[in-house]
């Protein structure tokens, strides 16, 4: 039976969606509506100035641009609650070309902290020493480099291995935003109840 989530259970939570030029929008403005509508605090972190836009890609097209709220430059994991890596094929190559987002990333895993990570988004984790030895799942062109990263790769919706939540595509944005969800609840030790 499907546990029943009423009101906002993440109220006072702080996450941090990091993300750069080329970013998938619907993987950031999906999963940033659904957390702030369950009463979290959504603040979009990039390798840029705050203030200066990020340039986002609906599939191969030219989308809609965002507003960087924090530089990743200084920011501190101990802000947050949790991080949030949308995808889009030249959003994460740009994160891996900085040192700061790497980092950042890193500090999260360090803390185990949540961090999520949907289509190429968990291309960035192999270069922050978080794929290494973890089930995960990804955009199916990402499959390769996440293996030989040495991450065991499932062809699934989602999946959790301990604080990592890994998505394939848009398509699965429903399944990704129930699962950082149930993951950020845990993590305020509700018991989930019965997986099976």
């Amino acid at each position: 039976m499907e546990q029943q989530i009423s009101g906002r259970p993440l109220e006072g939570k702080r996450i941090a969606m990091l993300m750069a030029d080329g970013v998938e929008q619907i993987e950031y403005t999906s999963p940033r509506a659904f957390l702030e509508g369950q009463g979290a605090t959504v603040v979009l972190l990039a390798p840029k100035a705050a203030g200066e836009d990020i340039q986002g890609v609906d599939h191969d097209r030219p989308g809609a641009r965002f507003r960087v709220e924090l530089d990743v430059d200084g920011a501190n994991p101990d802000d947050f609650d949790a991080l949030v890596l949308p995808g889009g094929v030249e959003n994460p190559r740009h994160l891996r070309a900085s040192p700061a987002a790497i980092d950042f990333i890193r500090g999260f895993d360090i803390e185990a902290k949540m961090v999520a990570a949907i289509c190429h988004g968990p291309l960035s984790l192999i270069d922050a020493g978080i794929a290494t030895a973890k089930h995960v799942t990804s955009a199916p062109d990402a499959r390769q480099e996440l293996q030989a990263a040495g991450a065991e790769w499932t062809d699934d919706p989602v999946v959790i291995d301990a604080r990592l939540v890994t998505s394939r595509t848009p398509d699965d944005l429903a399944a990704f935003n129930d699962s950082m969800l149930k993951e950020l609840l845990v993590a305020e030790g509700t018991d989930p109840g019965p997986t099976s």
